[in-house]
């Protein structure tokens, strides 16, 4: 079973990153900096598979207001996840990037249904987010999580 640990997981590649975790009880979190390779898109869908295959029902925050493209590989990866998982998802926050609510977004808000909200204000994706995970902002400071300590690390 995947813990639901409070360290995010960073993945990421030349172009861009997907910073993701576990912010709240049963509330994920995902957010997209730069270019959303086919690759990077891919790695984030399979993690996230991996994740969703284990609970029974995620809270799902996207944060791609620093995104500045996607494939479109990548895209449809995330589009298939969500639709053939529907059910465990109790609600999807989506914020949009600086290219607003395009067309495909609006095609795929209108395919996945209720509970879906598509947002471009910061302000209403972050209030939404505080409702659903009071500690969200403090979990997604990059100040306050936990270091591992390195393998074979020397120690003093």
């Amino acid at each position: 079973m995947y813990r639901q640990t409070l360290v995010p997981e960073i993945l990421k590649d030349d172009e861009g990153s997907v910073t993701m975790g576990w912010v709240g009880d049963g509330t994920f979190h995902a957010r997209f900096v730069g270019a959303l390779s086919a690759s990077l898109g891919t790695s984030y869908v399979a993690r996230l598979r991996e994740i969703v295959s284990t609970v029974s029902a995620i809270g799902y925050f996207s944060d791609a207001r620093e995104l500045t493209r996607y494939d479109l590989v990548a895209r449809s990866a995330i589009a298939r996840l969500v639709l053939e998982n529907r059910r465990k998802f109790s609600a999807i926050v989506m914020l949009t990037w600086s290219g607003g609510i395009t067309p495909a977004i609006r095609a795929f808000a209108e395919s996945v249904g209720e509970p879906i909200v598509v947002l471009s204000d910061a302000g209403e994706f972050d209030k939404l987010l505080i409702a659903a995970a009071p500690l969200a902002k403090q979990r997604l400071d990059p100040r306050t999580w936990a270091r591992a300590p390195l393998p074979n690390a020397v120690r003093r």
